[in-house]
């Protein structure tokens, strides 16, 4: 009996992981050459799903990923200054109606995978779920869904949400007051100020996010150390933008290489799926957004970001690119992660009771 070398697997998962990062950075350089918004993000995500789809050897995992989540998340942290709390008594309102807002949307998008995608009960629940991959993923293999499916169709869902996002806000709108990038200037080299103050946010943040066991914890720990560090004025380090544009990088190549294995008729019928309930939750996020803004007076295109359907990390890096405050957008889908986790499994519970 022949056994595989452990070291020879890794070496293949490393092999496949510096493709996929040369993949995605061509396309990234591709996007960032003809202007499109966040280009090392969106071009990266676009190359190594089509690479995925065309069976490449490549990939980028959930391991793979971390070091990256945790550079992004050091410099949403960035973000936040002390400024930003006084914006806090503006913000009410659309945190309020945040629950409204998920409730809406996952009767809507569980209806539509029930009754229309033909899924399972439990399947089409937690493809519907407005909640992060890993979580819905996890909750519902435990109730006897199809985790292969549900993660496929929130994959899918960031797709579509984080490429066609960034291009109707921008051409919709541009912002007013924007505000500035966490960044150093592109050919700058790490100071001795982000050496210690940048790193230790990580060191301490995956820390603190893996003992609290804090969801997505490898971006929300360091995200967490270097907001609390930007917003009480202790320290205004800054990013090298090569250093982020290599974090964007790898960022997308795990969303596109999320699609590996698949064939391209397997894949058109999941990104179609996704499309369905990817408008409705577009359409419900412009809708609450410009009521809010309305009554409100805030920017409707900060309140769609931050009711959007995509992930934390790719909605706040959008708002980044977009020189819009991603304090807010974070603060939002924090809270829309906690809901989530919290409210799926009970209301799934209380509809199979009533249904028994």
């Amino acid at each position: 009996m022949i056994t595989r070398r452990p070291d020879g697997d890794a070496a293949r998962v490393v092999l496949r992981f510096l493709a996929a990062l040369l993949v995605g950075a061509a396309g990234g350089a591709s996007f960032h050459a003809v202007g499109a918004p966040l280009p090392w993000v969106l071009g990266s995500m676009a190359a190594t799903a089509v690479a995925s789809i065309a069976h490449w050897p490549i990939a980028a995992g959930a391991a793979t990923r971390r070091p990256m989540a945790a550079v992004i998340g050091v410099v949403l942290g960035s973000s936040f200054h002390p400024g930003l709390w006084s914006l806090a008594r503006d913000w009410w309102l659309p945190l309020a109606l945040l629950p409204v807002f998920l409730l809406t949307a996952g009767l809507l998008c569980v209806a539509w995978f029930r009754h229309v995608a033909k899924f399972d009960p439990a399947t089409a629940y937690f493809a519907g779920m407005p909640g992060g991959i890993a979580e819905m993923v996890l909750m519902g293999g435990e109730r006897g869904a199809d985790e292969r499916t549900i993660g496929l169709i929130h994959g899918a869902r960031i797709f579509l949400v984080v490429f066609a996002l960034p291009f109707v806000i921008r051409h919709v709108r541009t912002p007013a007051a924007a505000v500035a990038l966490p960044v150093t200037a592109a050919d700058a080299w790490p100071s001795l100020a982000l050496l210690l103050w940048g790193g230790g946010s990580v060191i301490a943040g995956l820390v603190i996010g893996r003992a609290l066991r804090l969801p997505a914890w490898h971006l929300m720990g360091p995200l967490a150390v270097s907001a609390a560090l930007h917003a009480s004025g202790v320290t205004d380090f800054r990013v090298p933008a090569w250093l982020l544009a290599a974090a964007q990088v790898g960022l997308g190549a795990t969303i596109g290489c999320r699609f590996a294995g698949l064939e391209l008729r397997a894949f058109l019928r999941i990104l179609l799926l996704a499309a369905g309930s990817t408008l409705i939750l577009l359409a419900l996020t412009f809708a609450f957004a410009a009521g809010i803004a309305r009554a409100t007076g805030l920017d409707p295109a900060l309140l769609a970001l931050a009711y959007s359907p995509g992930g934390l990390a790719e909605m706040s890096m959008v708002a980044l690119s977009l020189l819009l405050e991603p304090g807010v957008v974070i603060v939002h889908h924090l809270a829309r992660v906690v809901l989530v986790l919290v409210a799926a499994p009970l209301l799934f519970r209380t509809k199979e009771e009533t249904r028994s």
